[in-house]
């Protein structure tokens, strides 16, 4: 029987999440199908993107949480 991998279980191969039983099975239909290898690669593609984002808050919500953070006091222990 042939497996049917998913976007998601690319995703989890790209992250290291599949059992060591998934990650020998979709690296065996790796070999064999080009539109799987192509996915693969285009995913490889986003997560380079996204690793290269950089994200910063605005000053408006790093001022909300200060102010929110104030209404808080340190208990001793």
């Amino acid at each position: 029987m042939t497996k049917t991998f998913t976007e998601n279980d690319l995703v989890r191969f790209l992250y290291d999440e599949l059992t060591k039983n998934e990650k020998q099975a979709l690296e065996q239909a790796l070999l064999t199908d080009n539109d799987l290898q192509n996915q693969l690669e285009n995913l490889r593609a986003v997560v380079g993107d996204l690793n290269k984002m950089q994200y910063s808050p605005s000053k408006r919500s790093v001022n909300k949480i200060l102010e929110f953070s104030k209404g808080y006091h340190k208990q001793s222990v």
